[in-house]
């Protein structure tokens, strides 16, 4: 298993138990819901984007593809935690 396969492992976990913007991570059928995001995220980290742009991406991913209001600080709190798990795993 590659460095950038652990990342996307790290990710999915990330985006479905904390993230989880629609609330399904107690749906095992829904596990897969987010894995769209995964590598699109995973390769920002590997490009060294800033907890700011990731939150951004989350925020937009919230209000244009899945249609919700969006929430700025969780998406905020997540682009810090993946930002801290992107520095453990490159």
């Amino acid at each position: 298993m590659t460095q950038f396969d652990l990342l996307c492992q790290r990710v999915r976990s990330i985006l479905l138990t904390d993230w989880d913007p629609i609330g399904i991570r107690d749906v095992p059928e829904a596990g897969d819901e987010y894995d769209a995001y995964v590598i699109p995220i995973a390769k920002r980290l590997m490009a060294g984007d800033r907890p700011s742009e990731l939150a951004k991406y989350l925020l937009e991913t919230e209000v244009g593809s899945l249609g919700l209001n969006g929430n700025a600080r969780r998406a905020r709190a997540i682009a810090e935690k993946l930002q801290a798990i992107a520095v453990s795993e490159v």
